[in-house]
Parts: C-alpha cells; structure tokens; sequence
C-alpha cells in the first residue's frame, strides 16, 4: 500500500535530536537522510546562492528525483562559514546540536578553524561524523573518492560480472549507500556512549572501508588460504544451485542449497533422478559440473514462464524468486503491501513518491516532508538565534547566506 502522512507530525524515535548536515552528494546526504527519516532535525546547510551541486543534476531543476530522494525530511539553510560574520553564526548553531556530518576533504573544516578539535571545544557533547573517500588520515588521505572508485579498489569489481568478463561495478551506488549506513550505526553507538559519559564522539567512515568491509566471507577466505577469488555471474560461491536461472520469458533465482533443498528442487523439475547422477548428486559435485547442471535445468525452465516456476518451487519448498525490471518490483504485492513508496506533498508538484527508509517501527520511521528548497529555511532556523529579519537581510546583502 502506498503511504502518506501528515507533514506536520515529526514524531519518531529521534525527535529531539538536532543535525547539521553539511554533506553533499550520496553517501554524507544518505546518512543524514535515515536520520532524518527517524525523526531528527536535519538541518541542511549550503553554500548561498549555488547550493548542493546536486541540486543541478537531472533535469536541472532545484529539486530533480537525485536531490529530492536523499535530502527528503530536512530542513535548508544557506551560510558561508568562511566569512567572519558566517563562522560567528556557524559556530553559535554548534552550540545547540548534537550531531555535525560532513564529507569534505580532510583539510577543508580544520583550514577553516572547524574541525573536530575546534568545535568539541565549543560543544564538548558534539557527535562529529566525517564521511570520506579513502579515509582522513594515511597516504592516500588528500585523494577525492567517490562510489566506483571504491567498489573498484575494495575488490568489489573484481568479484562482480560474467567469470569470462571484465571487472564489473555494481549496479547502484553500493559504496555511498553502505557509508552513509556505517555512519548512522556509527552516530547512534556515539550518542548512546554520550549518554554515559556526557561527551561526543568523532565517527569516521569511508567508501573504501565500506568495499572492504562488505566483501565479508570473500575476504575471510582470502585471508585463510590466498586464493584470489574468481567472479562468478550470479552464481554462489559455496553452493549451486543458487543462481539466475532462464525461463521461457525471463530470468529466476533458485537457491537450492542443501541436499534436502536440491532433492524437492529436482523432484519439482519433474527429474528425481538427478539426485542420484553423480555429476548432481552431492553439493561438491554440482560445483565441478556447473555448466552441465545449468543446461539440464534450463531445459526444463524454458518450457514455462519464469511464474509458473516460482508457483511451483514456492510449493516445492525451494527458495525461489523472479528477476524484476523496475516496473515488475514496484508492482509487486509484496513491495506495494510493505509500503516501500510513501508521498510527501509539495506545492508545486503535487504528491511526490520516494523509497521509504527500510525500517519498520511502528510507522515512526517515514517519509514526511519533500526536499527543500534552498535556504527555505533561514528565518527559521536562524531566527531560533535571535536574528530578526533585518539581520537577515543584512547578511544577504553580504553574501553570508
């Protein structure tokens, strides 16, 4: 079912909790966002007049489906801090939060008198999270990074295509969105340390580590025996069958791992006999004759389409699912009951869809408001420190916001 809610309820599990966002691009805003979503006040500071170069992207229209989906729920503010006027108000807003993320360079905040060291002395019970490329410190640390630069040299390239094909990325921005996750688990363990001890944290994330730390059991094997690992299609490494599979109009995954699994996946083929060849008989053997057990398989699945089979391995007791396009996994029961798109509403364009965080709490965790424009928010946020219009015309006027 798709969901809408009132915009005026920001209830959730981290109501209260104040943020300054001062991140551009996937991972930085992607963290920020889920904070967002949970219920905190994200407070989204850009630069005046050009913004989030995000902003641009698409259509280039202020809020295209790129800025729109990861700056969902927040609030805008435009301030330059590197102006004396505009650090003095920065470092008053620093005053009140509880938790800053950034995705600059590493020399960028502490060149300008804001780094962590500079601001824990102004709040001494700031969370400060700094998303990088490669990581702040070591050799590498002044090199900008973005997504397929870390999927490339976290090895994740490496293990992803067609085993007679090149390295591969993943589809989707799998770097930014795992950093900006890392971050948040990264903030929330920071914020339950802060209730013990009374002082912030400084959480450090990166692409790079993201990739590394995502390759888990490939890794692990790796560092055992230093085997290079092979890639594999959408094969499993350690068990087969489980990989795509072609039907007679698509594609289907099966994952019968396990002998018990492998017996009712052959049984539902309508080929026992299978289990007892001795190219398919044990897990080990299926490995060593893959192509020999695709093509048998294959066979079969191309005289049905890819729902006939999942009906039938579904009720076999083999776990199974189809390949999607978009428009297929949108329309899918499962996802339209699951409420994965909520709307939030906006003036100029209507009833606006997004991904909801994927987190189920009660319905506290959710999509409220549509991404602001920029600066939507001065005389708000600013007006909470005491500046009155006048003030705040002033320092336009300046260039300061």
């Amino acid at each position: 079912m798709d969901e809408r809610y009132d915009a005026a309820d920001r209830s959730g599990p981290l109501t209260g909790l104040k943020v300054l966002d001062l991140t551009e691009h996937m991972a930085g805003p992607f963290c920020t966002m889920i904070l967002a979503d949970m219920g905190a006040e994200v407070v989204k500071l850009e630069r005046p007049l050009r913004g989030d170069s995000v902003r641009a992207w698409g259509d280039g229209s202020e809020r295209n489906p790129y800025f729109r989906y990861i700056n969902r729920n927040k609030r805008a503010i435009t301030l330059d801090y590197k102006k004396p006027d505009g650090k003095a108000l920065f470092l008053r807003l620093i005053e009140g939060l509880d938790v800053l993320v950034e995705n600059y360079r590493p020399n960028v905040m502490p060149r300008a008198g804001l780094g962590y060291g500079d601001l824990r002395a102004v709040n001494p019970g700031l969370i400060y999270a700094q998303l990088s490329g490669l990581g702040y410190d070591g050799p590498y640390a002044g090199r900008g990074g973005f997504d397929l630069i870390a999927q490339g040299m976290g090895g994740i390239m490496h293990v992803t295509g067609e085993p007679d094909g090149p390295p591969t990325s993943v589809g989707l921005p799998i770097c930014d969105l795992g950093t900006g996750m890392w971050a948040v688990q990264g903030i929330l363990a920071a914020l339950y340390d802060r209730q013990r001890t009374g002082k912030g944290r400084l959480v450090e994330c990166s692409l790079l580590e993201t990739a590394i730390g995502f390759s888990s059991w490939t890794s692990a094997q790796w560092l055992a025996d230093r085997e290079e690992p092979v890639r594999q299609g959408s094969r499993h490494r350690q068990n087969a069958p489980y990989q795509r599979m072609k039907t007679r109009d698509g594609y289907l995954m099966i994952g019968a791992a396990g002998e018990v699994i492998w017996q009712r996946c052959a049984e539902a083929l309508g080929h026992p006999e299978w289990c007892q060849d001795r190219r398919f008989a044990t897990n080990a053997a299926r490995m060593s004759n893959r192509e020999a057990l695709e093509g048998v398989m294959e066979d079969v699945l191309a005289t049905a389409p890819t729902d006939h089979w999942v009906a039938v391995l579904e009720k076999a007791g083999v776990p199974c699912g189809p390949v999607y396009n978009y428009a297929q996994m949108f329309a899918d029961p499962q996802v339209k009951h699951r409420g994965l798109v909520q709307y939030a509403s906006d003036p100029e364009l209507g009833e606006v869809p997004h991904i909801r965080t994927p987190i189920k709490m009660d319905e506290a965790i959710r999509v409220r408001t549509a991404a602001p424009k920029l600066g939507q928010h001065n005389a708000e946020i600013f007006g909470r420190l005491g500046l009155t219009r006048a003030d705040l015309a002033a320092l336009h006027a300046k260039g300061v916001i």
